[in-house]
């Protein structure tokens, strides 16, 4: 949620296409490199004092990484929606919610919560998705297992498939497979303290590497997976495609492209559970029964998402900070 009055998807349920839902597709930006714990933060302190810090020549005394991994914290801190572009010459600022979470007096700036995880894992594949393979592996592949070679030749496929895209190096495709992998899992998921410490999205466990040569989802509830941020992901999804209604059943945001369970890899019964619990504190959003199916209920999903940000780190009164810049969802 970048803030209000965005422009958004207009197609509405099942015609969210994968063009709108990565609108700016980036192959290996990544450097190879996966998200490492303090990096956001340094990201935030550091664009703060300088929002070029990424296209300084000092960027990596000043960060304490090699050039390489320069790049990577840039790609990492737009592909989590916690930063923004500002101009075409490398300037980059936080988002609202990137202030929210990494500034003074944050929600979570050291990603001490395990729920920021989630909460990070969503706005990263949240449309608009910047990582194309990995809103195809969460949100196309419906097998609990999943042979790696079998998961990056159907991946590359689909991307040749897409006209609009001009089609990158296979080579870049099997690197996104792999940091995909070595984001959320280990070799046959052991994690060692280090391995934590390295990934921060490997606590999650939502991913086993189940061989060398498969890995394999989890389904339902995990680790860090709280009411709240799940309630927060469902009104931000709502809030992005614009959905012009007061309701939406909870299969759809089980089901449809680029929804919540796709991401979180929870089905309908367990997500109906935790919005029910999310829900039992407000008197303005709940679960009913429509016509024989469950629906989450509200008034405005955006003001919605953003009280149950809020509510889930304890804050009343919480808003968003404003920005004056919002990054632009369908062009």
């Amino acid at each position: 949620m970048l803030g209000k009055k965005n422009r958004r998807f207009r197609r509405g349920w099942s015609e969210l296409l994968i063009t709108d839902a990565v609108k700016t597709p980036t192959f290996a930006n990544h450097e190879s490199f996966h998200l490492r714990y303090g990096w956001l933060k340094k990201a935030y302190n550091a664009v703060i004092d300088n929002p070029k810090i990424f296209v300084s020549d000092d960027a990596p005394v000043r960060l304490g990484v090699g050039k390489n991994m320069v790049r990577a914290i840039r790609f990492w801190s737009l592909a989590s929606k916690t930063f923004q572009p500002t101009d075409a010459k490398g300037a980059v600022e936080p988002t609202p919610i990137g202030h929210a979470i990494f500034g003074n007096d944050g929600l979570d700036p050291y990603l001490e919560d395990p729920q920021t995880l989630w909460l990070l894992h969503w706005l990263t594949i949240a449309p608009p998705c910047r990582i194309p393979v990995w809103w195809i592996i969460l949100n196309e592949f419906s097998a609990t297992n999943i042979k790696i070679e079998e998961l990056t030749r159907t991946t590359r496929q689909r991307i040749f498939n897409v006209p609009k895209w001009k089609a990158p190096s296979p080579k870049s495709i099997k690197k996104d497979v792999d940091v995909f992998i070595h984001t959320y899992t280990t070799e046959q998921g052991k994690l060692a303290i280090e391995d934590y410490l390295d990934c921060p999205f490997r606590q999650m466990r939502m991913v086993k590497q189940s061989s060398r040569d498969t890995m394999r989802f989890v389904f339902g509830r995990k680790y860090g997976m709280t009411p709240k941020i799940m309630a927060f992901a469902c009104l931000d999804f709502i809030g992005r495609l614009g959905i012009p209604s007061k309701s939406v059943s909870v299969t759809k945001l089980a089901t449809e492209p680029g929804s919540v369970g796709h991401a979180f890899k929870i089905g309908e019964n367990d997500l109906a559970d935790m919005l029910n619990d999310a829900c039992m504190t407000s008197d303005s959003i709940r679960v009913d029964n429509i016509n024989g199916s469950q629906h989450l209920v509200f008034d405005e999903p955006e003001s919605h998402a953003e009280k149950m940000l809020g509510a889930a780190y304890g804050r009343k009164g919480f808003r968003l900070p404003k920005s004056e810049k919002i990054e632009v969802l369908v062009s």
